[in-house]
């Protein structure tokens, strides 16, 4: 069968005259009426009773055919606005990964929430992962867009879309001499601290922000545990084990045991970015990057407790 030859058996059908239905359908009536004829001697059935004398009639099998062909038209109408929604970016699946420290910043639930109030025909998947995981699982098409800490060894491969600058916070226990006022701490006051660091690489991240405070410092600092996350960092600082160089947004995670504080002479910022495949990125993937894109950079203040 042929679309076309069902869509002017419908028309037909719906309206019982070869004319009005060639108006609708802006053709000739003698191209309608060829089109049902050669849909009948496809079938091999007669669908429509053609009398001189009296009005087109719907044959009982021409009665069951049209259930169904409004049917079929409607699923293919259906079929097409989807693909064209898909090819516009409306609708589709994407797969996002995140650092967690972009969820208590604020930048992932916004960044996401504005982006599906605009795109709500498609389906968002979020999964936690370090930097370096996310940035394997864009170059291997596992995830779509990451949300994480940008590094000078980012593959070439890979576009980033900076999003947040934030200052560095000092993380200690509420009970440390230098948390007494509240006020901001000098880099040199940190010199025999140990430190505690989210990662493993103490050249990237908060290992190279926290070697930052030691320079500003003039001391070398003793990074004695490396952690998975933050909320690992505020665990080992809160029962004692060392201080740790945290992004401000931190302070959204308030713990008891833990104070934040600002340092007095070295303003060092840790960045949160969004990172996609350079090519081969799906419509749904080009919306999201460019809600990001006229969200555009936000630069933090440091703010005092």
């Amino acid at each position: 069968m042929d679309l076309k030859q069902v869509r002017c058996f419908v028309e037909v059908a719906e309206r019982l005259h070869f004319g009005r239905a060639a108006e609708r359908l802006r053709l000739a009536q003698s191209v309608v009426s060829r089109q049902v004829a050669q849909l009948e001697e496809t079938l091999s059935v007669r669908l429509l009773e053609r009398n001189k004398r009296a009005p087109i009639r719907l044959t009982p099998a021409g009665e069951l055919f049209l259930d169904e062909a409004r049917a079929a038209l409607a699923q293919f109408d259906k079929a097409e606005l989807v693909v064209r929604q898909a090819g516009r970016g409306e609708r589709g699946r994407i797969e996002i990964g995140y650092v967690a420290s972009a969820t208590y910043s604020g930048l992932l639930p916004s960044a996401v929430f504005e982006f599906r109030r605009e795109r709500p025909g498609i389906t968002v998947s979020l999964t936690e992962m370090e930097t370096w995981r996310q940035l394997e699982a864009l170059s291997e098409g596992r995830i779509d867009v990451g949300f994480l800490r940008p590094r000078p060894d980012t593959p070439s491969g890979i576009v980033v879309v900076p999003q947040l600058r934030e200052p560095i916070l000092v993380a200690l226990r509420a009970d440390h001499p230098l948390a007494a006022g509240g006020g901001p701490i000098a880099a040199a006051r940190l010199a025999g601290e140990d430190f505690i660091v989210p990662q493993a690489d103490d050249r990237l991240g908060f290992g190279g922000h926290t070697l930052a405070i030691g320079r500003a410092g003039s001391f070398t600092p003793r990074i004695v545990h490396h952690v998975r996350d933050f909320i690992s960092v505020l665990n080992l600082v809160g029962v004692g084990l060392g201080v740790a160089a945290v992004p401000s947004s931190l302070q959204r995670v308030r713990l008891a045991d833990i104070a934040y504080r600002p340092l007095a002479d070295c303003l060092v910022h840790a960045e949160l970015a969004a990172a996609c495949r350079r090519s081969g990125n799906a419509a749904v993937v080009r919306s999201l990057l460019k809600v990001l894109r006229r969200r555009g950079e936000t630069v933090l203040p440091v703010v005092l407790e």
